[in-house]
């Protein structure tokens, strides 16, 4: 039995189909009442992490690995609530799980808690700066809690960092690039980089993990999942854009129109063109046993050209 957490979110709901495909007992956490219902797809089991409500009895009853992707992840939330969910409820999960003995506890977390400028994205969490952005910082002092809790414990911990998630279904700023890139003439400039994973290898390799056919290297907790490609924002642009474009915009111009989509937003003037030229860890990721990724952003588009 795997309990799983997030079964309603981007990564969660892909996991949960392509567990059901391989016939695999699961027990879904979700605060989605209408979830309950549906006893075609596993157990539900209530569970509000916003509300700080107790697990309930039984949860971790015949459950051989915990997935938790569940979290906080709307970049305008308020800190209090970052640190609600993605800190203390989480705590209590692994508590929980811990006590339970669950011989496996698999965290997703994020590849933005490892500094740009880092050697290893493998290193523990306490070994690079605090994030400035909320939502980082808390996966940051999530990862660091955990691995305090799993040290004291007889339960592996497994913490897998991957990059920018995406599918055919794009969202957050991915979805607001590709689109601009459906009417917008020019690419976007060369500013920023980062790491991106399929959202399909993503869920391969959190399977494997749990069933036990992939694992870190030798002495590791972590994973790290990436695509192996580094990503820019003309990269990006050129992947999702579809017919020709007049070339690529100046950055004066990119910064003119950043300004005037954070007034559209109500957002803080500057918001969209840090988040456009920040600078993320981009590199070789280390490899992981019996894992491949598959897809980059490029043939994402040429599959989704394809299918139109």
């Amino acid at each position: 039995m795997i309990l799983l957490t997030g079964a309603t979110g981007y990564v969660g709901a892909a996991l949960r189909a392509a567990l059901e495909q391989l016939g695999q007992s699961l027990r879904l956490l979700t605060r989605a009442k209408d979830a309950l219902n549906d006893a075609s797809h596993g157990e539900w089991v209530y569970w509000d992490m916003n509300g700080g409500d107790d697990l309930p009895g039984g949860v971790f009853d015949d459950v051989s690995a915990v997935i938790h992707c569940a979290g906080l992840a709307h970049r305008h939330a308020d800190e209090r609530d970052y640190q609600r969910i993605n800190i203390e409820a989480t705590s209590d999960l692994a508590r929980r799980a811990i006590e339970a003995d669950v011989p496996h506890f698999i965290h997703v977390s994020s590849l933005n808690v490892v500094s740009a400028e880092a050697v290893s994205p493998l290193d523990p969490a306490h070994q690079y700066p605090e994030p400035e952005e909320r939502y980082a910082a808390s996966k940051w002092r999530a990862e660091q809690t955990l691995c305090q809790m799993f040290t004291e414990s007889h339960c592996q911990l497994t913490v897998v960092r991957p990059g920018l998630v995406y599918d055919i279904e794009l969202t957050a700023n991915l979805k607001t690039v590709n689109s601009l890139m459906r009417w917008w003439p020019w690419l976007l400039p060369s500013v920023g980089h980062r790491s991106m994973v399929a959202r399909g290898d993503l869920v391969a390799l959190l399977i494997s993990c749990a069933l036990g056919e992939s694992g870190a290297p030798a002495g590791e907790e972590t994973l790290v999942a990436t695509d192996g490609a580094v990503y820019d924002a003309e990269r990006i642009a050129r992947a999702l854009s579809q017919g020709m474009k007049w070339g690529v915009m100046p950055q004066w111009l990119c910064r003119l129109a950043g300004r005037a989509l954070d007034w559209k937003k109500g957002s803080k003037a500057g918001t969209q063109w840090r988040s456009l030229s920040a600078n993320h860890w981009a590199g070789d990721a280390p490899a992981v046993t019996g894992w491949q990724p598959s897809v980059t952003l490029e043939s994402r588009t040429a599959r989704e050209t394809g299918r139109s």
